[in-house]
């Protein structure tokens, strides 16, 4: 199994190099990946507060003033212009910030268009888009009905040529709906809201927002309409190519310039967000050595009209009317199929601005995602099963479990099985079922039955469930499992012990460990246990 792994890596370094490169924007003062900063390893709160970010995490930066609404409709309120785009990551986490700004202030009156309801963004989408592994087929951004995500008809969106294979989508007000991330469901890479979904709470991901600005620069680009002079609501097309000239920007930052009121930064979001490595199937190691890419896109509901790196499809229709009010901009209700290069992170992967760094080594795994459908594995002792509660209808559930390959013996009794308990693990709530079998389940299976029933899935212990089947990850609920003893060696907590030599891979093929007797592991995750008596794949808490 081991060398499985290792050798399809070596696959995936070579696809990697040889990947034809999106075009990099890096025009004017739209940065991506400039002089190389791919962001940094650090620990950061994810609390709205910009105290943790400094300028050399940017990994994207983009120009202020730059969005449709600015040239025409400008009169709007709840202004999207994303300004600039950080990284950061530490053992177990990676984090995102990202910089909204609102300069209507320099012009507008209080409460005029960009500063109605405080100026503050109110409940529209903000699209987070992540690229693990670019040798594999990408996401379209659409669901497997043709619309795209979060949209209810097929006549406005955002699609993707530039290669992502997570998208996340959340309310650019904090605390508002469900968020949730998406992952493809078919060849095409279109998703749904099934097994193509994750939300936010099951997967442990956060995000916070705050006020005020963190760069040490805020380039707000002077060419557009602006509604105090009496029908300026539309500026003339021919200036919309000055947001890729450099001469077309003041530096707020610098001073205030001529005909303009000083820029209060309370009017600016600054956004954080934290993803578990684990849930993108990935470690530290695998991060350093590879690297991936980001893309934050913001919206109106139904259509991008910012986003950071920049995207050509951000202005494509300006000037054309929306569909609803003609004195607006038809960017926010047109398609916008992004092209542009990502923002790399950890390490620089293909068509930066500055020569890419060497292929990675070790090599990493072709497909760095957790297997989402395993093999079943005979399992005896004690059992466990967990079905996340957020999104399961059923107010009672009972687990039925059986033994496919020994004459379908049942355990738990007869159909339908036996309840479920509900508990909370870090905040997370599951229906749980635990029991002890001396048998050795050959070919352990499991139904959920509630109102309704879930289908037959393989099972494997201490499997996380939703109805839609094995979601790649598994609990051990260590208050009441002190440790696993299996196969020649024995785990409690972090430590590994056996007699003899002990290697511990990633489920990347990357040893992490090679020492005989004991050895501690300092990341939680799945890990590939090598002794003299087994190979066993083993979940450390």
């Amino acid at each position: 199994m081991i060398f499985k792994y290792y050798l399809a890596a070596v696959s995936l370094c070579t696809a990697m190099g040889a990947m034809a490169a999106d075009p990099v924007e890096s025009r004017a003062y739209y940065s991506t990946n400039a002089g190389g900063s791919v962001g940094k390893a650090a620990s950061v709160t994810v609390d709205g507060k910009f105290d943790d970010w400094s300028d050399d995490m940017l990994i994207a930066t983009a120009g202020a003033n730059d969005m449709c609404t600015t040239f025409c409709g400008s009169h709007e309120n709840c202004v999207i212009d994303l300004y600039a785009l950080y990284a950061a990551w530490d053992d177990s986490n990676l984090y995102l910030a990202w910089q909204c700004v609102n300069t209507g202030d320099t012009w507008a009156r209080p409460g005029d268009g960009p500063l109605t309801d405080g100026g503050r963004i109110g409940d529209v989408p903000m699209i987070v888009t992540l690229s693990i592994n670019p040798s594999a087929p990408g996401m379209s951004g659409r669901l497997e009905n043709g619309n795209c995500i979060w949209r209810e008809d097929s006549k406005s969106g955002v699609t993707f040529e530039s290669h992502v294979d997570r998208i996340f989508y959340m309310s650019a007000k904090a605390g508002q709906g469900e968020p949730a991330m998406f992952k493809a469901v078919n060849a095409a890479g279109d998703t749904n809201y099934g097994a193509g979904c994750t939300t936010f709470k099951s997967a442990g991901i956060k995000y916070a927002m705050g006020y005020g600005f963190a760069p040490s620069h805020l380039w707000r680009q002077n060419q557009t309409a602006e509604w105090y002079n009496p029908g300026e609501l539309k500026s003339d097309p021919s200036v919309l190519q000055s947001i890729y000239d450099p001469a077309c920007y003041d530096n707020l930052k610098a001073g205030t310039p001529a005909g303009l009121k000083s820029h209060d930064y309370e009017y600016d979001t600054f956004y954080e967000m934290s993803i578990p490595l684990s849930v993108l199937g990935i470690n530290r190691q695998w991060l350093e050595a590879n690297g991936i890419g980001a893309r934050v896109v913001g919206s109106r509901g139904e259509s991008g009209i910012d986003c950071v790196p920049h995207d050509p499809s951000m202005v494509d229709n300006v000037f054309e009317p929306y569909g609803k009010d003609n004195s607006t901009s038809h960017e926010k209700d047109d398609f916008d199929n992004i092209t542009y290069a990502l923002a790399d992170i950890a390490k620089l992967r293909q068509g930066a601005v500055v020569d890419p760094l060497p292929d990675p080594d070790p090599q990493p795994d072709p497909d760095p995602l957790p297997d989402p459908d395993p093999d079943p594995q005979p399992v005896s002792g004690n059992i466990n099963a967990y079905l996340l509660k957020d999104g399961c209808p059923w107010s009672a559930v009972n687990a039925y479990f059986w033994d496919a390959g020994n004459a379908n013996k049942e355990y738990l009794g007869a159909w339908p099985g036996k309840p479920t308990s509900l508990i909370a693990v870090d905040g997370v709530q599951y229906y749980h079922m635990t029991f002890d079998s001396s048998d050795v389940m050959v070919k352990p299976m499991i139904i959920f039955n509630g109102q309704g029933q879930s289908g037959d899935f393989d099972f494997i212990n201490n499997g996380i469930y939703t109805l839609n089947g094995y979601t790649g990850r598994t609990l051990v609920n260590t208050s009441s499992v002190a440790g696993i003893s299996a196969d020649g060696f024995n785990v409690e907590g972090n430590c590994i012990t056996a007699p003899g030599l002990i290697e511990v891979y990633t489920l990347q093929g990357v040893k992490v460990a090679e020492v005989c007797g004991s050895v501690s592991v300092a990341m939680p995750g799945l890990y590939i246990v090598k002794t003299a008596a087994a190979t066993v794949k083993v979940n450390i808490r």
